[in-house]
Protein backbone atom coordinates (compact mmCIF):
# COMPACT_ATOMS: atom_id res chain seq x y z
CA UNK A 1 0.00 0.00 0.00
CA UNK A 2 3.04 2.28 -0.38
CA UNK A 3 1.10 4.58 -2.74
CA UNK A 4 -2.27 4.42 -0.98
CA UNK A 5 -4.12 6.51 1.59
CA UNK A 6 -5.89 4.50 4.29
CA UNK A 7 -9.02 6.00 5.84
CA UNK A 8 -10.40 4.87 9.20
CA UNK A 9 -12.73 7.50 10.59
CA UNK A 10 -11.81 10.14 11.64
CA UNK A 11 -8.19 9.44 10.60
CA UNK A 12 -6.25 9.17 7.35
CA UNK A 13 -2.82 7.56 6.97
CA UNK A 14 -0.71 8.28 3.89
CA UNK A 15 1.56 5.28 3.47
CA UNK A 16 3.85 7.11 1.06
CA UNK A 17 4.65 9.98 3.43
CA UNK A 18 3.78 8.10 6.69
CA UNK A 19 1.64 11.07 7.74
CA UNK A 20 -1.30 10.58 10.12
CA UNK A 21 -4.11 13.13 9.93
CA UNK A 22 -7.29 13.66 11.92
CA UNK A 23 -9.99 15.67 10.11
CA UNK A 24 -7.18 16.86 7.83
CA UNK A 25 -5.00 18.04 10.75
CA UNK A 26 -1.55 16.46 10.71
CA UNK A 27 -0.58 14.69 13.92
CA UNK A 28 3.05 14.24 14.89
CA UNK A 29 3.91 10.54 14.77
CA UNK A 30 7.58 9.42 14.99
CA UNK A 31 9.07 6.95 12.55
CA UNK A 32 8.81 3.69 14.53
CA UNK A 33 5.12 4.07 15.55
CA UNK A 34 4.28 5.16 11.98
CA UNK A 35 5.96 2.04 10.57
CA UNK A 36 4.10 -0.19 13.03
CA UNK A 37 0.81 1.49 12.04
CA UNK A 38 1.56 0.92 8.35
CA UNK A 39 2.13 -2.79 8.88
CA UNK A 40 -1.02 -3.18 11.00
CA UNK A 41 -3.15 -1.32 8.43
CA UNK A 42 -1.76 -3.37 5.56
CA UNK A 43 -2.99 -6.48 7.35
CA UNK A 44 -6.13 -5.01 8.91
CA UNK A 45 -8.25 -7.67 10.56
CA UNK A 46 -5.31 -10.10 10.87
CA UNK A 47 -3.11 -10.81 13.87
CA UNK A 48 0.41 -9.48 13.30
CA UNK A 49 2.74 -11.29 15.69
CA UNK A 50 5.47 -9.57 17.65
CA UNK A 51 8.01 -11.76 15.86
CA UNK A 52 6.79 -10.54 12.45
CA UNK A 53 7.04 -6.91 13.56
CA UNK A 54 10.54 -7.58 14.86
CA UNK A 55 11.71 -9.04 11.54
CA UNK A 56 10.08 -6.30 9.49
CA UNK A 57 10.94 -3.18 11.48
CA UNK A 58 13.78 -3.82 13.92
CA UNK A 59 17.39 -4.41 12.77
CA UNK A 60 18.93 -7.69 13.86
CA UNK A 61 21.36 -6.00 16.24
CA UNK A 62 18.55 -4.47 18.33
CA UNK A 63 17.00 -7.71 19.58
CA UNK A 64 17.76 -6.82 23.19
CA UNK A 65 15.75 -3.58 23.02
CA UNK A 66 12.92 -4.91 20.85
CA UNK A 67 10.30 -5.56 23.56
CA UNK A 68 10.69 -2.13 25.12
CA UNK A 69 10.83 -0.46 21.71
CA UNK A 70 7.67 -2.15 20.44
CA UNK A 71 5.77 -1.46 23.67
CA UNK A 72 6.78 2.21 23.48
CA UNK A 73 5.76 2.42 19.79
CA UNK A 74 2.32 0.88 20.49
CA UNK A 75 1.83 3.23 23.47
CA UNK A 76 2.65 6.34 21.41
CA UNK A 77 0.51 5.09 18.55
CA UNK A 78 -2.49 4.60 20.82
CA UNK A 79 -1.97 8.06 22.30
CA UNK A 80 -2.05 9.60 18.81
CA UNK A 81 -5.23 7.68 17.93
CA UNK A 82 -6.90 8.32 21.30
CA UNK A 83 -7.11 4.55 21.74
CA UNK A 84 -6.72 2.31 24.80
CA UNK A 85 -5.68 -1.28 25.40
CA UNK A 86 -8.70 -1.95 27.63
CA UNK A 87 -11.39 -0.74 25.19
CA UNK A 88 -9.67 -0.65 21.79
CA UNK A 89 -11.26 0.96 18.77
CA UNK A 90 -8.26 0.60 16.47
CA UNK A 91 -5.45 -1.59 17.86
CA UNK A 92 -6.35 -4.77 19.73
CA UNK A 93 -3.78 -6.64 21.81
CA UNK A 94 -3.90 -10.40 21.21
CA UNK A 95 -2.44 -11.94 24.36
CA UNK A 96 0.94 -13.66 23.95
CA UNK A 97 0.76 -13.25 20.16
CA UNK A 98 0.74 -9.68 18.88
CA UNK A 99 -1.67 -7.01 17.65
CA UNK A 100 -4.61 -6.65 15.28
CA UNK A 101 -6.02 -3.52 13.59
CA UNK A 102 -9.79 -3.85 14.12
CA UNK A 103 -11.23 -0.62 12.65
CA UNK A 104 -12.78 -0.70 9.14
CA UNK A 105 -10.25 0.61 6.60
CA UNK A 106 -10.81 2.04 3.13
CA UNK A 107 -7.96 2.48 0.68
CA UNK A 108 -7.66 5.07 -2.08
CA UNK A 109 -4.89 6.32 -4.32
CA UNK A 110 -3.67 9.89 -3.78
CA UNK A 111 -5.04 12.35 -6.30
CA UNK A 112 -1.67 12.87 -8.00
CA UNK A 113 -1.57 9.19 -9.01
CA UNK A 114 -5.10 8.91 -10.37
CA UNK A 115 -4.21 9.80 -14.00
CA UNK A 116 -0.70 8.36 -14.01
CA UNK A 117 -1.96 4.91 -13.07
CA UNK A 118 -4.23 4.70 -16.14
CA UNK A 119 -2.34 3.07 -19.05
CA UNK A 120 -1.62 5.56 -21.83
CA UNK A 121 -3.35 3.42 -24.45
CA UNK A 122 -6.59 3.60 -22.44
CA UNK A 123 -6.72 7.36 -21.84
CA UNK A 124 -8.11 8.04 -25.33
CA UNK A 125 -11.13 6.30 -26.82
CA UNK A 126 -10.49 3.69 -29.45
CA UNK A 127 -11.58 5.15 -32.82
CA UNK A 128 -12.66 1.71 -33.90
CA UNK A 129 -15.27 1.65 -31.12
CA UNK A 130 -17.00 4.94 -32.05
CA UNK A 131 -20.75 4.26 -32.10
CA UNK A 132 -22.66 4.70 -35.29
CA UNK A 133 -24.79 7.88 -35.62
CA UNK A 134 -28.31 7.67 -34.25
CA UNK A 135 -31.15 7.61 -36.72
CA UNK A 136 -32.39 11.09 -37.64
CA UNK A 137 -35.80 10.86 -35.85
CA UNK A 138 -34.10 10.22 -32.52
CA UNK A 139 -31.19 12.67 -32.88
CA UNK A 140 -33.23 15.79 -32.14
CA UNK A 141 -34.86 14.14 -29.14
CA UNK A 142 -31.44 13.17 -27.79
CA UNK A 143 -30.04 16.68 -28.29
CA UNK A 144 -33.04 18.24 -26.58
CA UNK A 145 -32.67 15.80 -23.67
CA UNK A 146 -28.97 16.58 -23.31
CA UNK A 147 -29.66 20.33 -23.49
CA UNK A 148 -32.31 20.01 -20.77
CA UNK A 149 -29.96 18.08 -18.51
CA UNK A 150 -27.17 20.62 -19.08
CA UNK A 151 -29.47 23.52 -18.23
CA UNK A 152 -30.74 21.77 -15.11
CA UNK A 153 -27.21 20.95 -13.93
CA UNK A 154 -26.02 24.49 -14.64
CA UNK A 155 -28.93 25.89 -12.63
CA UNK A 156 -28.17 23.55 -9.76
CA UNK A 157 -24.50 24.58 -9.81
CA UNK A 158 -25.38 28.28 -9.79
CA UNK A 159 -27.85 27.80 -6.95
CA UNK A 160 -25.38 25.72 -4.92
CA UNK A 161 -22.56 28.20 -5.52
CA UNK A 162 -24.74 31.16 -4.53
CA UNK A 163 -25.85 29.37 -1.37
CA UNK A 164 -22.26 28.51 -0.49
CA UNK A 165 -21.05 32.10 -1.07
CA UNK A 166 -23.81 33.46 1.15
CA UNK A 167 -23.04 30.90 3.87
CA UNK A 168 -19.29 31.55 3.76
CA UNK A 169 -19.79 35.30 3.98
CA UNK A 170 -22.09 35.01 7.00
CA UNK A 171 -20.37 36.11 10.23
CA UNK A 172 -19.33 33.52 12.81
CA UNK A 173 -21.30 34.24 15.97
CA UNK A 174 -20.59 31.08 17.98
CA UNK A 175 -17.82 28.54 18.32
CA UNK A 176 -16.70 25.59 20.42
CA UNK A 177 -13.19 24.71 21.60
CA UNK A 178 -13.10 20.91 21.55
CA UNK A 179 -10.76 19.00 23.91
CA UNK A 180 -7.25 18.98 22.47
CA UNK A 181 -5.69 15.63 21.55
CA UNK A 182 -2.93 14.51 23.92
CA UNK A 183 0.09 13.16 22.00
CA UNK A 184 2.34 12.87 25.08
CA UNK A 185 0.71 10.07 27.09
CA UNK A 186 -2.02 9.90 29.78
CA UNK A 187 0.21 11.54 32.41
CA UNK A 188 -0.06 14.80 30.43
CA UNK A 189 -3.88 14.95 30.30
CA UNK A 190 -3.94 17.67 32.95
CA UNK A 191 -1.59 19.89 30.92
CA UNK A 192 -3.48 19.44 27.63
CA UNK A 193 -6.88 20.02 29.29
CA UNK A 194 -5.47 23.13 30.94
CA UNK A 195 -4.40 24.57 27.58
CA UNK A 196 -7.87 23.99 26.11
CA UNK A 197 -9.48 25.64 29.14
CA UNK A 198 -7.16 28.65 28.94
CA UNK A 199 -7.83 29.13 25.22
CA UNK A 200 -11.57 28.84 25.83
CA UNK A 201 -11.40 31.48 28.59
CA UNK A 202 -9.43 33.81 26.32
CA UNK A 203 -11.98 33.53 23.52
CA UNK A 204 -14.81 34.19 25.97
CA UNK A 205 -13.43 37.74 26.27
CA UNK A 206 -14.74 38.38 22.73
CA UNK A 207 -18.15 39.83 23.50
CA UNK A 208 -19.63 39.41 20.00
CA UNK A 209 -18.97 35.64 19.90
CA UNK A 210 -20.69 32.96 21.98
CA UNK A 211 -18.14 30.38 23.19
CA UNK A 212 -19.51 27.03 24.38
CA UNK A 213 -18.70 26.24 28.00
CA UNK A 214 -16.19 23.65 29.13
CA UNK A 215 -18.95 21.44 30.55
CA UNK A 216 -20.59 21.05 27.13
CA UNK A 217 -17.35 20.78 25.15
CA UNK A 218 -15.79 18.09 27.36
CA UNK A 219 -18.51 15.62 26.30
CA UNK A 220 -16.47 15.28 23.10
CA UNK A 221 -13.15 14.38 24.74
CA UNK A 222 -13.34 10.97 23.03
CA UNK A 223 -15.01 12.30 19.91
CA UNK A 224 -16.04 9.77 17.27
CA UNK A 225 -18.51 12.01 15.46
CA UNK A 226 -18.03 14.11 12.35
CA UNK A 227 -17.48 17.84 12.93
CA UNK A 228 -20.81 18.90 11.35
CA UNK A 229 -22.64 16.56 13.74
CA UNK A 230 -20.75 17.97 16.74
CA UNK A 231 -21.43 21.54 15.63
CA UNK A 232 -25.13 20.78 15.14
CA UNK A 233 -25.42 19.30 18.64
CA UNK A 234 -23.61 22.29 20.18
CA UNK A 235 -25.40 24.78 17.89
CA UNK A 236 -22.22 26.60 16.81
CA UNK A 237 -20.94 28.09 13.55
CA UNK A 238 -17.30 27.01 13.92
CA UNK A 239 -15.12 24.55 15.82
CA UNK A 240 -11.56 24.87 17.18
CA UNK A 241 -9.63 21.60 17.49
CA UNK A 242 -5.99 20.59 17.77
CA UNK A 243 -3.31 18.43 19.36
CA UNK A 244 -0.61 19.05 21.98
CA UNK A 245 2.72 17.33 22.51
CA UNK A 246 4.94 18.22 25.47
CA UNK A 247 8.51 17.13 26.14
CA UNK A 248 10.05 18.59 29.27
CA UNK A 249 9.81 22.37 29.04
CA UNK A 250 9.01 22.39 25.29
CA UNK A 251 5.60 22.00 23.74
CA UNK A 252 4.20 21.81 20.24
CA UNK A 253 0.61 22.72 19.42
CA UNK A 254 -1.27 22.06 16.16
CA UNK A 255 -4.50 24.04 15.93
CA UNK A 256 -7.28 24.39 13.35
CA UNK A 257 -10.41 26.53 12.97
CA UNK A 258 -13.20 25.01 10.85
CA UNK A 259 -16.49 26.53 9.71
CA UNK A 260 -19.13 23.83 9.65
CA UNK A 261 -21.83 25.18 7.30
CA UNK A 262 -20.55 24.65 4.70
CA UNK A 263 -17.63 22.65 6.15
CA UNK A 264 -14.43 24.53 5.33
CA UNK A 265 -11.06 24.82 7.03
CA UNK A 266 -10.59 28.54 7.74
CA UNK A 267 -7.16 28.46 9.34
CA UNK A 268 -4.62 26.03 10.77
CA UNK A 269 -1.06 26.29 12.03
CA UNK A 270 1.55 24.62 14.23
CA UNK A 271 3.34 26.43 17.06
CA UNK A 272 6.31 25.57 19.27
CA UNK A 273 6.98 27.27 22.61
CA UNK A 274 8.46 26.94 26.08
CA UNK A 275 6.06 26.27 28.95
CA UNK A 276 7.03 29.59 30.52
CA UNK A 277 5.63 31.34 27.41
CA UNK A 278 2.40 29.33 27.31
CA UNK A 279 0.25 32.36 28.21
CA UNK A 280 1.74 34.31 25.30
CA UNK A 281 1.00 31.37 23.01
CA UNK A 282 -2.62 31.23 24.18
CA UNK A 283 -3.02 34.98 23.63
CA UNK A 284 -1.54 34.66 20.13
CA UNK A 285 -3.97 31.87 19.29
CA UNK A 286 -6.96 33.84 20.57
CA UNK A 287 -5.87 36.90 18.56
CA UNK A 288 -5.43 34.89 15.35
CA UNK A 289 -8.82 33.22 15.76
CA UNK A 290 -10.46 36.61 16.36
CA UNK A 291 -8.84 37.91 13.16
CA UNK A 292 -9.86 34.85 11.13
CA UNK A 293 -13.54 35.10 12.14
CA UNK A 294 -13.36 38.84 11.35
CA UNK A 295 -14.29 40.18 14.75
CA UNK A 296 -13.97 43.94 15.18
CA UNK A 297 -12.41 44.46 18.59
CA UNK A 298 -12.20 47.83 20.29
CA UNK A 299 -8.72 48.74 21.52
CA UNK A 300 -9.46 47.99 25.21
CA UNK A 301 -11.00 44.61 24.30
CA UNK A 302 -8.01 43.64 22.13
CA UNK A 303 -5.65 44.71 24.89
CA UNK A 304 -7.42 42.38 27.35
CA UNK A 305 -7.41 39.57 24.81
CA UNK A 306 -3.69 39.92 24.10
CA UNK A 307 -2.60 40.57 27.70
CA UNK A 308 0.10 38.10 28.72
CA UNK A 309 3.10 37.46 30.94
CA UNK A 310 5.76 34.82 31.44
CA UNK A 311 5.12 32.16 34.06
CA UNK A 312 7.19 29.87 36.20
CA UNK A 313 6.87 26.42 34.52
CA UNK A 314 6.65 24.53 37.83
CA UNK A 315 3.96 26.89 39.12
CA UNK A 316 1.98 26.65 35.88
CA UNK A 317 2.08 22.84 35.90
CA UNK A 318 1.01 22.75 39.55
CA UNK A 319 -1.87 25.11 38.74
CA UNK A 320 -2.91 22.91 35.78
CA UNK A 321 -2.94 19.83 38.02
CA UNK A 322 -5.05 21.68 40.57
CA UNK A 323 -7.53 22.82 37.92
CA UNK A 324 -7.89 19.24 36.68
CA UNK A 325 -8.57 17.99 40.22
CA UNK A 326 -11.12 20.78 40.74
CA UNK A 327 -12.91 19.99 37.47
CA UNK A 328 -13.14 16.31 38.43
CA UNK A 329 -14.62 16.99 41.87
CA UNK A 330 -17.91 15.33 42.81
CA UNK A 331 -20.83 16.71 44.79
CA UNK A 332 -19.53 14.87 47.87
CA UNK A 333 -16.26 16.82 47.64
CA UNK A 334 -18.07 20.16 48.08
Amino acid sequence: MHRKVASFSPFEFDAQTTELRKHGLRLKLPGQPAQVLQVLIERAGEVVTREELQKLLWPAETYGDFDQGLNTAIKRLRAALGDSAQTPRFIETVARRGYRFIAPVQFALPVQFAIEDVPADRRQPDPGLTPAPSPAPFRRFRLLTIAGVVIAVAGLIVWSYSRRVIAQSAPIRSLAVLPLANLSGPDQDYFVDGMADALRQKLQLIKSVRVISRTSSMHYSDNRKALPDVAHELNVDAVVEGAVQRSGNRLMLSIALTRVEPERRIWSNTFESDVEDVLALEATLAGRIADEIKVNLASPDRARLMATRRVDPAAYLAYARGRQAWNKRSQQDL
